[in-house]
């Protein structure tokens, strides 16, 4: 967890049970562009998209005023090709200065002397996207010794004592059994690490699925495995209730009861709401999505790591934030 003072950290938290009661989201993703220097084999998006709408900074910053999450996760597309990036966080922390800003990237673009201009532009928290714990990162990003960059990066900034990075794991059905290995190199590289959970909604690769039962048997002892080295002091953040829930969308294909345009939402690169990564209709306030997109919504194919963070009931949220403050 980053470094945040502890009156942040109570606002924070007040925030977040406040928002659960009125309705408000607890964590609102800015997909800032659509286009990516990357073209990664679980994503539909990858390229550059000539004809898409730059938005200036405060377009995105008055959802923050609006909205009031808990949480501000800045993404993509690759979030860091937009130059004015710095501009628009320093326009939402004018706007807000409470939420924790994160910001995915694939730090293809990202450097020593960029990570401490964002830094005083706002950011808070970095979540560094890393599939597999050797080259194989880089074939499947199709992005040249991106694995490499990663490392020499989080082994040149997390001696500065930020707590701020985080590497940010697909759990699919190749890389599965890399998973403990790769929580071994958070903590070899001084950074900590997320697993969410892949779907086949934006590409229909259904072969990245865990569905046997012989690999969901191996998923099971990975996960035993994953909660005994992160009782044992690795920097896994992901709850031991969450890397179980992943198991069980594994093993049903769904999971029930989505909360997207309540409990979480995104604002799109035309700066219009959308309900989430793999749904991008555009609706010009929460109000008009709740009815028109959340009241409608039967969709149970995804547990992506935004669900799985602001889907939670109130005691697994004080519960998980309170096992994380403590490491």
């Amino acid at each position: 967890m980053p470094r945040l003072s502890t009156a942040r950290k109570a606002k924070i938290a007040g925030r977040t049970f406040k928002n659960i009661l009125i309705g408000k989201p607890i964590t609102v993703s800015f997909e800032v562009t659509y286009s990516c220097n990357a073209n990664c084999e679980h994503c539909d998006l990858g390229g550059y998209i000539k004809d898409e709408p730059k938005m200036p900074p405060e377009a995105f910053a008055r959802w923050v005023t609006e909205l009031r999450p808990p949480v501000a996760q800045i993404s993509g597309g690759e979030p860091l090709i937009r130059k004015d990036l710095p501009d628009i966080i320093r326009a939402m922390r004018a706007r807000d200065p409470i939420p924790v800003f994160v910001v995915t990237t694939n730090v293809a673009v990202l450097n020593e002397e960029r990570y401490h201009m964002y830094r005083e532009a706002g950011v808070d928290q970095w979540s560094f996207s890393l599939d597999y714990p050797d080259e194989r990162h880089n074939t499947f990003r199709h992005l040249h010794k991106n694995f490499e960059h990663i490392r020499d990066l989080c082994k040149t900034v997390s001696p500065y004592g930020n707590d701020d990075i985080v590497l940010a794991c697909v759990v699919q059905s190749d890389n599965m059994r890399d998973l403990p290995r790769l929580a071994e190199l958070a903590r070899e590289w001084g950074v900590a690490i997320n697993f969410s959970t892949y779907n086949s909604l934006r590409t229909g690769k259904d072969h990245y699925l865990i569905s046997s039962e012989e690999d969901l048997a191996t998923l099971t002892g990975i996960v035993d495995q994953l909660v005994s080295m992160q009782n044992d002091g690795y920097p896994i953040l992901t709850s031991e209730w969450t890397l179980r829930q992943m198991i069980d969308f594994f093993r049903s294909g769904r999971q029930p009861d989505c909360q997207a345009g309540k409990r979480f939402m995104i604002v799109g690169p035309t700066a219009q709401l959308t309900p989430c990564g793999m749904v991008r209709e555009t609706y010009d306030s929460q109000k008009e999505l709740l009815n028109r997109f959340t009241a409608n919504n039967h969709c149970e194919q995804c547990f992506t790591a935004i669900r799985a963070n602001s889907e939670k009931s109130p005691y697994r949220l004080l519960v998980d934030a309170l096992r994380v403050v403590r490491k």
